[in-house]
């Protein structure tokens, strides 16, 4: 047992006044920023993949596309932020320029957008469309950019084969851009300056902006540094994908259990990725995802990442842009109990998830998904809509009960981690008081998954929420015990208890 961990009696009830967090180590915890607390409790999010590709049938365009081909004649962001809302999202995400270059506004950095296209004849600004729509219904604002992968600046000039979805790598990336120079100005500059004013409009023209989705970041790379560095300057309080969450090491809607947001970095720095440890794996590369490291995280790590759960595979199996029939990846729709679990085993162990909702080539998004967004929000909403009881305003402490009149059949329990001292639950039990006695309650998640996923989660960390489908019991008294923990005083948020019904079919 390592001497960091602190272990709790599991007989006597332990009760801390201090408000100290220091380790038995003597070491402190990360903490969440006011908005990376704010953010977790947002916990699904929309993703809106929309570009050209729509048009090319491609999912990672090479920027040699006619802007031309550009004309979704129907298209209502409206429309997408219903879908969304109707999901349960509470935030979501434009990709206002994807790794094509193609940008969703009229840009004064490139010719590449659709200030040439033929949608409203080249004076529309969907990006402004989506903002103005989510602000209408109420949902946070987030855009996708990367400055990593920008295919119509990388190929400009270069005259050979173009194919961008099979070049990754900074290493490829260098060897084209060191090969180019433009009016003494050397293609890295340019490259850089692109990304930098890019961003510089997307956050100086909308408004407050909550997130920015940068695929692929990477504070070490100088091009990156630029970019974070100026978010920071014009939108301190906007979360990022990098240096405030992180992706789980796929594109599937599966985290790790247990999983600490706490994570240490590959230099030591706010500006890297997250270091993988000895108990964590590397998945092979997962449909063009780079970031393939699975991450457990640790309760002592330095930097505090949210974990946050991107997939294309949630209510459908096929890519990240629309495709139409026939196509490769044309959508194949999953079930019901697919979506269920699919939120039990990413908000359900501690993770946001941000569900793909593509808009097709008319500009909407069709109406197979808006159809399975609403009926998984439907379910989510219905499930969770009445606890049997639930207690909030839990002091600090070991040990938390819920107690309610009558006994009666229950089978979830869901607790909530005050994280705003950091996370601290390492180890739990559950109990119910079943004639006149305790009686251990035991775990009942089951997720069809492997290594390094853990296909029936116990009672480990509990994070921004846990999710403990549980053998039925028939009670009127829960008890919470901590038994193992990173440091004291134990802060529970909440504590909920329910009946649901079985999985849907």
């Amino acid at each position: 047992m390592s001497k960091d961990f602190l272990l709790l009696s599991i007989a006597i009830p332990l009760v801390f006044g201090m408000s100290s967090i220091v380790f038995a180590s003597g070491r402190t915890l990360a903490r969440p920023t006011p908005e990376q607390l704010a953010f977790m409790d947002l916990e699904v999010g929309a993703f809106v993949h929309f570009d050209l590709n729509i048009f090319t049938g491609e999912e990672h365009g090479n920027g040699r596309a006619s802007p031309a081909m550009f004309n979704p004649d129907k298209l209502d962001a409206e429309q997408w932020v219903t879908a969304a809302k109707n999901l349960g999202a509470k935030y979501a995400v434009l990709t206002a320029r994807h790794e094509s270059g193609f940008c969703l506004w009229s840009t004064k950095t490139t010719e590449y957008s659709i200030a040439n296209s033929r949608y409203k004849n080249g004076k529309g600004d969907i990006v402004r469309e989506f903002v103005e729509a989510c602000r209408k219904h109420g949902l946070k604002v987030g855009f996708y950019h990367t400055a990593m992968f920008d295919a119509h600046e990388t190929m400009r000039g270069y005259k050979g084969e173009a194919d961008f979805a099979h070049s990754w790598g900074p290493a490829w990336s260098a060897s084209v851009a060191n090969a180019f120079q433009s009016g003494g100005e050397t293609f890295r500059e340019r490259f850089e300056k692109v990304q930098v004013e890019q961003m510089t409009e997307l956050l100086s023209n909308y408004g407050e902006i909550s997130y920015i989705w940068c695929d692929h970041w990477n504070g070490t790379d100088r091009t990156w540094r630029a970019v974070t560095e100026v978010m920071r300057r014009l939108q301190p309080h906007c979360m990022m994908l990098g240096p405030d969450t992180w992706v789980p090491g796929n594109e599937d809607g599966r985290v790790v259990y247990p999983m600490w947001n706490a994570v240490n970095t590959v230099d030591g720095s706010i500006w890297s990725r997250p270091t993988v440890s000895g108990s964590d794996g590397t998945l092979a590369n997962d449909y063009g995802l780079l970031e393939g490291d699975v991450l457990s995280g640790t309760p002592f790590g330095k930097f505090w990442r949210n974990r946050e759960c991107p997939t294309h595979n949630a209510l459908y199996a096929g890519g990240w842009f629309w495709h139409s029939p026939g196509h490769p990846r044309e959508p194949r729709m999953r079930t019901l109990a697919d979506h269920v679990n699919l939120y039990y085993r990413t908000v359900g162990l501690g993770a946001n998830v941000l569900i793909n909702l593509p808009p097709d080539a008319t500009g909407l998004v069709p109406e197979y998904l808006t159809t399975a967004a609403k009926r998984l929000g439907d379910e989510i909403r219905s499930r969770f809509a009445s606890p049997v009881a639930s207690s909030t305003g839990i002091a600090p402490s070991d040990i938390a009960e819920v107690s309610w009149g009558n006994p009666t059949p229950v089978n979830t329990v869901i607790l909530m981690e005050n994280l705003s001292h950091g996370q601290k639950i390492a180890r739990y039990t559950l109990e119910a008081m079943v004639n006149g006695r305790w009686q251990p309650l035991v775990p009942a998640n089951r997720f069809d998954t492997k290594d390094p996923f853990n296909p029936n989660p116990g009672f480990e960390t509990v994070g921004h929420k846990k999710i403990d489908r549980i053998e039925p019991v028939t009670t009127n008294r829960i008890r919470f015990r901590c038994v193992k923990s990173a440091a004291r005083p134990v802060e529970l948020r909440s504590i909920a208890v329910f009946l649901c019904p079985d999985l849907p079919k």
